[in-house]
Formats: structure tokens, sequence, C-alpha cells
């Protein structure tokens, strides 16, 4: 074989082997030999135990003879490394991807660089012990000037908060997956300036008890406060347009809820799973259409003094227990139950209309029905 080629060979088997992942100094590396550059990756089996203690990450590593600048740590590169107890990051990583830290319960605090041009939310997902996130004063895309959070500068988002986070009022909004699973979470402000909260921004936070929303929050996303198990209750802003799909599923400490008159729209299971979802007050006029999924609990319905017989003859509403305060027998909550789509029609016994069934002899439904 021609020498020339016989290098070639070796050079290519060499760059083929260099461009799988490889442990360097207890770090374990995806390697680009074409940019020259390396991405922190996770350890083949995720192995919980394989980052502990302190862990630093240099600027650049050599292998096979060859330099690398480290300028990215991966999607869940040091997922679940439980026994880590802090990281330092060089000011050569431009990239902090989704899950970089999730789950690595020691981890107490962590220091952004001027170097980090992305930041993905979510990468501190779990860190149930953060108690400070600090960003470098020097970087010009994001900043968090002692909230213990990771901001957006171009558009005020809050990407990245944990328990201590405290909302300054530059926020406008709150980012997609921002406190998901943040179990340190027990109370939060979200102050006027903030018009938007994203999809799982607060999602599976188990210990929020209570969160404060001003009248400024026109969007709220889907699974919001999904499995917020602890949250009692909860005012939504007048001027919010939708309530999603999701967005309080599985919140079993829930009792009341207030629907402002401007909700034009409930999604699927918003409410799925609020088991003690006792009373529920709709401020619109005009019943929302809802699925039967919507609502696991149909309780006590308010509704505004003359709307009444809307919501009693309007699908799924009519099935709650009680509308504006008013129990029905249980004959007439028979008929709803087998009478989905029929109106509920009430009436007394001089053929008079009624609102909601009265005390005595009622005509429901072209039955009789004592109360």
């Amino acid at each position: 074989m021609n020498v020339n080629r016989f290098m070639v060979l070796v050079a290519s088997l060499v760059a083929s082997v260099c461009s799988f992942a490889q442990v360097i100094d207890g770090i374990c590396y995806k390697l680009d030999d074409n940019d020259k550059v390396a991405k922190v990756t996770f350890k083949e089996f995720r192995d919980p135990d394989f980052y502990t203690g302190d862990v630093k990450i240099p600027e650049s590593v050599t292998y096979c003879g060859v330099t690398y600048k480290v300028t990215e740590i991966g999607t869940s590169a040091l997922s679940g490394s439980s026994k880590l107890t802090s990281i330092t990051i060089p000011n050569s990583i431009e990239i902090i991807s989704g899950g970089a830290f999730e789950y690595c319960d020691a981890l107490t605090s962590i220091y952004i660089p001027a170097s980090v041009k992305s930041f993905v939310g979510g990468a501190l997902r779990g860190c149930n012990n953060l108690t400070s996130i600090v960003v470098d004063k020097g970087n010009k895309n994001y900043y968090s000037n002692g909230s213990n959070a990771v901001i957006e500068t171009g558009t005020n988002n809050l990407i990245q908060g944990c328990g201590k986070t405290v909302i300054p009022n530059t926020v406008t909004r709150i980012g997609g997956l921002a406190f998901e699973e943040c179990k340190s979470l027990t109370s939060i402000v979200i102050p006027s300036s903030v018009t938007q909260i994203n999809d799982y921004a607060f999602d599976a936070c188990t210990n929020l008890i209570s969160i404060t929303l001003h009248d400024g929050v026109k969007k709220i996303g889907r699974n919001a406060f999904a499995y917020c198990v602890s949250l009692e209750t909860i005012t939504l802003p007048s001027n919010l347009k939708e309530i999603e799909a999701y967005m309080f599923a599985d919140c079993e400490s829930l009792k009341e809820i207030t629907i402002p008159a401007t909700v034009k729209s409930i999604g699927a299971y918003a409410f799925q799973g609020c088991n003690n979802l006792a009373k529920v007050t709709n401020l619109s006029a005009t019943p929302q259409t809802i699925y039967y999924q919507t609502f696991t609990t149909l309780g006590d319905l308010i509704v505004p003094e003359g709307s009444e017989e809307a919501y009693m003859n309007a699908p799924i509403w009519k099935h709650f227990a009680t509308i504006k305060g008013k129990p029905l027998s249980a004959g007439i909550s028979s008929l709803r139950g087998s009478d989905c789509d029929q109106p509920t029609v009430v009436y007394d016994l001089s053929g008079k209309r009624l609102t909601a069934p009265q005390k005595g002899v009622n005509i429901v439904n072209g039955k009789k029905v004592v109360r």
C-alpha cells in the first residue's frame, strides 16, 4: 500500500474514533473534529455517580493530539448527578442546553459566565436545593441582578428560576419550564410587568402553596400549574382570555376557582384531578364550551344573576350539582346525567318557566319532580 494512502487511512480512523464521546480527566465529551470543539455530554447509561463532588469544566481539552475548545454543555449532560455539589463553568461555554443539570439535588449554586449565548429553559429542572443563580455582569445576553434567575436581556423573558427567585419588575414573560419541578418553591409573586406565563412554567411545583398574579397577565400556557398538588387558592387575572388544557390538572388541594368574565375558552383537562374543587364561580354570562374532561368534580357553580338558565341548558355545565347555590334534586341530577344533550326545562304547575326548581312540585323536562 502506498505510504501516503496508509497515513491518510490511519488519520481517518483516528478522526473516526475521536468523533465518539470520550472521557477526559473525569468528564465525558462529544468531540467535533471539523470545528475542533467539544461538548460536555452524558456518560453512557447516565451513571448518576459519574459526576460527584466539585466538577470543574476546562476551557479546552486535548485528545489524540488535537486540542478542542469546550463550548457547550449538552442536553441532560449531568442529569441526575445527585452527588454533584458544585460546578465550575468556564468562560468558553456558549451553550447550556435543556436539562444540562436537571435533578442535581446537591447543587446549591451556579454561576453563568459572560460567554453564554444560549441558555435553554429546564437546564436546572428539579435542582431542589438550588438557592443561588448568578449571571456574570459582563454577559450581554442574560442577567440576574440579584433575582436568583436567568433572564434574557433582549426580551426580559425569565428563562430559569429556583426556589429563592424574586422576580424583578423588569420581567415581562415567564418562560416555559422556568420553574418546572422546583419542589423548594412554596410561594411566588408575579409582578405587574409580566404579561405572559408560558407552557409548563410552574409544572409539578409540588410544594407551591400560593401564587400572586396581577391583572397584567393576559396569557397563561398549558400545564402552567399542573401537578401543583399543594396549591390551595389562586386568583386569575381579569384580562385572561383562555384557560388552556391541563392548566390546573391534578391540583388536588385547590378548593375553589373564579373564572373571569373575559375567558372565552376552557380547554380539556384544565381542572382534571382537582378532586377538592368544590366551588366554581364563572363570571361569564355566556357559558363557554367545555369538555367532559375539563372538570373532575362538579360541585357548586356560581354564575351571574340572570344567566342561570343558560348554564342549566349548556352541555356539561348543567351537570354541576348546584347552580348559583340552588341545589337540584336527585331526580334532576339523574335526568342531566342521562340526557347530556337535551336542555333542562323547568316549569311550575301554572305553566310558568323557571330558571331553577322551586320548593314543591316542578315540571322538569315534562316530568313531575318534587323538591
